[in-house]
């Protein structure tokens, strides 16, 4: 066999032998954006381990916290899930014919969510009793005892099916639906109790990162932290900002693109145009390091800001914004001490392997072959 031929036999079998390595590796289609207590999960047939801030959930992983816990989990596209305590979910994910279709399936305990509406997208929470097909709503699923389930709706509508019966129910904004393992479905207003609970759901965790240290602030992505700001007293009398940062999945080492958003005022955005107000956003990608700063002149509701590639680094980025008006007046996002308390924003590692394989070329020189691969 000349060289030649040896040559073009062993491309052959490099090609066959990266094809089940990068076939073996799953995408992520979600990241555990905030674990709060004891949370774990865990990939396949791997034990259960604990989880990180920024950690990467593929489909078919496994998430489940315990008493006093919880975690937010965030999709690609930006919806949030947030587990609550005593809890356990699996979540998927998979593009197909050009739609991203996701799935929680709640075993156990309490989720609640926040998806975002958008084309060629389909988001379907699930139990062992029901299923619920959801566009654009934020609500709670609880899975009770004995198969029984309860939806909560704060906003949106959802088509609410139980697969004992086949019965599927619309439910409203600001219905409860109950779902029972005898094939029954019952919808109605949603009493104080359930809204409290709907509250709840998303309050709680507010209440338990208060004085965390930097890590455990990551906030919502599109990373909205919405942060209100009180009232103060300015050149322009009393005036209330409230903003919210938001980011889609970070990279490492490749620019990203922070949004801060101004998502209340007591103003028109024209009088706050008025006070030449000038916006920052702060970051860094270690602890240890300063922060970092780009300014902007506010003129729009989003202002956004581009951090350079070689300042994104895995796993996290912390973020918080200021805006300064012409008399000194300020307003932050967190609202409170952001500078030790940011928003953290996960960072995916970049992933670079590499396939050396040494060999003769047909004049016998030695070669070696570099093959990337991900």
């Amino acid at each position: 066999m000349t060289r030649s031929v040896q040559f073009i036999a062993l491309l052959i079998l490099c090609g066959s032998l990266l094809s089940p390595v990068t076939a073996q590796k799953k995408k992520p289609v979600a990241t555990i954006f905030k674990p709060v207590g004891t949370v774990d999960y865990k990939s396949g047939d791997a034990e259960f381990v604990k989880a990180k801030p920024a950690t990467p959930l593929a489909a078919g992983d496994i998430v489940r916290t315990q008493e006093n816990s919880f975690a937010i989990v965030k999709f690609l596209e930006n919806s949030i899930i947030r587990i609550q305590e005593k809890s356990e979910v699996t979540v998927s994910g998979e593009i197909a014919k050009g739609e991203f279709s996701k799935n929680v399936h709640l075993q156990r305990g309490e989720v609640g969510f926040e998806v975002k509406k958008r084309p060629n997208e389909k988001f379907e929470f699930s139990t062992p009793t029901s299923v619920a097909s959801i566009r654009g709503t934020g609500g709670l699923l609880i899975a009770g005892q004995d198969s029984n389930d309860v939806l909560i709706l704060g906003s949106g509508s959802v088509d609410f099916k139980n697969i004992v019966s086949n019965t599927v129910y619309k439910v409203k904004a600001g219905q409860t639906a109950y779902s029972m393992a005898n094939g029954s479905v019952k919808v109605q207003e949603s009493t104080p109790e359930d809204r409290r609970l709907l509250k709840k759901s998303t309050t709680d965790t507010t209440k338990k990162e208060e004085s965390k240290p930097e890590g455990s602030n990551t906030g919502t992505d599109t990373t909205k932290t919405d942060s209100t700001a009180a009232p103060q007293e300015s050149g322009a009398g009393v005036l209330k900002v409230g903003m919210a940062i938001a980011a889609p999945v970070a990279r490492e080492g490749q620019a990203l693109t922070v949004s801060v958003e101004v998502t209340e005022i007591s103003v028109t955005l024209d009088s706050l145009k008025k006070t030449t107000p000038e916006l920052t956003l702060y970051y860094r990608s270690k602890q240890d390091q300063p922060f970092k700063m780009l300014k902007a002149q506010f003129s729009e509701r989003v202002t956004k800001f581009t951090i350079p590639a070689a300042e994104v680094l895995a796993p996290t980025l912390a973020v918080y914004a200021v805006m300064r008006l012409a008399d000194a007046t300020e307003f932050t996002t967190p609202v409170s001490s952001p500078e030790s308390n940011p928003v953290v924003l996960p960072v995916q590692a970049g992933q670079k392997n590499e396939l050396k394989i040494p060999f003769t070329d047909p004049s016998g020189k030695k070669r070696t072959m570099i093959i990337e691969y991900k």
